[in-house]
Formats: structure tokens, sequence, C-alpha cells
């Protein structure tokens, strides 16, 4: 059962049905299948090869990833999701067109439960201000979205770990600090240490750093059978990664069509 969050963006995608363009590399049958079913939530426009017989616009592209974030750039479509474009090449292409650091945010669902989770790069969120600005930038997507967000900020200890050694206490005291930043500008954020079983029902979950939180959501997702809706991109426009570990694009889309109805409200 989808929680009410969830079913919310779904009927907001499925209401504005917003031209939504998905990255295809290397597309099978079971790929485009896939995808004529995320069709449900947007007007899709497949940038790549199809490789295989397909009722979806195409645009056919030898290096989708730039024809990807063109098109974005363009105004052409007014979402995009990266599908099973290489991710090292479209995040590359996503920075230099839009001069942006790329800062990404993971929508997740457990029973009861949806939350955005950063960071999910395992190079992204390695200073304080990375994970300042993914936890303030989450805020404004929720907010936009009619949420007032609760935050959680975890660490590498328990607040009695300070002294055991100094990689814990340098990451306590970033928790601290991120926390505390966090309130002064006017949001709800506790530094919850390494307790992140304290984290159930915050909208919000910022990880020490992106390896540790590629590693949460890699478990959640893997190993305990969450839904993950694909990962926002801090940016005015809108972009939704998608992680390759997944069998279809209906949350990413969805997702994508979601916050592109948002930006024409």
């Amino acid at each position: 059962m989808d929680s009410i969050f969830i079913q919310s963006l779904k009927q907001k995608a499925r209401a504005r049905r917003a031209r939504i363009g998905i990255g295809i590399w290397n597309a099978d049958a079971d790929m485009i299948a896939s995808l004529e079913s995320a069709a449900e939530y947007a007007d899709l426009l497949l940038v790549g090869d199809p490789g295989c017989a397909c009722n979806l616009d195409c645009a056919v592209s030898q290096e989708p990833w730039k024809d990807l974030v063109r098109l974005l750039a363009a105004g052409e479509i007014e979402g995009a999701v990266r599908g099973n474009l290489p991710a090292g090449r479209t995040m590359r292409a996503l920075s230099e067109e839009f001069s942006i650091r790329v800062r990404r945010l993971a929508l997740l669902e457990l029973p009861g439960w949806a939350f955005l989770l950063g960071p999910v790069g395992i190079d992204e969120g390695e200073s304080m201000a990375d994970r300042l600005e993914l936890l303030l930038g989450g805020a404004r997507i929720l907010e936009s979205l009619g949420i007032k967000a609760n935050s959680a900020v975890l660490s590498g200890g328990r607040m009695e770990d300070r002294g055991r050694c100094e990689r814990v206490d340098r990451s306590l005291l970033e928790g601290e600090l991120i926390a505390s930043r966090a309130r002064e500008a006017g949001l709800a954020a506790e530094h919850r240490g390494i307790l992140i079983e304290s984290c159930r029902g915050d909208d919000i979950v910022i990880a020490p750093e992106g390896v540790s939180g590629n590693l949460i959501f890699r478990t959640l997702l893997l190993l305990c059978g969450a839904q993950s809706y694909g990962a926002p991109v801090l940016m005015d426009r809108v972009f939704v990664d998608s992680s390759r570990a997944r069998d279809g694009f209906d949350g990413p889309v969805m997702l994508a069509g979601s916050l592109a109805g948002l930006r024409k409200e």
C-alpha cells in the first residue's frame, strides 16, 4: 500500500501528464515494455536507440546522455529521467550544461513511510556545506509539495562515543553543526548520531557522506525491499536520476512528472 504522500504524487503526475524525456542505452524488449507501463504518468520521449519495436516517441541518438540534457535545457521536455544511461557521462553532461555541482536525494518508501535520503552518490556529501545544501534543498522540494519537513542528520557514533577516536569526534561535531545551521534556517532538524533506527518518520535523512549514504540506499532497496522513486537533482529544472538496480522506471517517471507539474503551477 502506497503512503498518502506517494499516492498524492501519482495523482499529480497522472493529472499533469508532463512531457518527460528518458534516456535509453542498449535497451531490450523488457525495458521498452517497462517504459510503456511508465507512460501512465507522463507523455514520454525516449532518447537513445530503442533497439526493438516501440510504441513511444523516440529521439534516436548516439550520445543520449548529451541529447537528453540538451532537450531539457532547450525546454523541449519538461523534465528528464536518466533511465539506464551511464551515470558518469550523464551527470557530467548535466553538470556542464547547467553549470551545477550535482547533488541528489533519493525518494524511498518503506511500509507507511516515504522519505528523502542523501547523499547517495559515492562522491557526494564530502563537506558539511554539501550535506547542509542537500538538507535545505530537500526541504524546498518537500515544501513545494506541501510538506513541512522533519529532518535527521546522521553521524558516526552515539553522543557518548566522543573521545573514542578523532574520526568519530569529527563526524559527531559535523552532524551537530549541520543540524544547528538547518535550525537557524528555520527547519526542524535533529542530529541523531549513528542511531538510524530513530529516524523512522522523518521526511529527510542525511547520511555522514556519500559512501555510507549509498550503502544505506542499497541495503534498503536490495535487501529490505524498499521502493525507490528515483533521486531528483537539486536544480531549477527537473532531472530525476534512476538507479540501474531496478526492474522498471514507473517511479522515476512518476516523480519527474509530478515535479514538472509543480513548475507550471
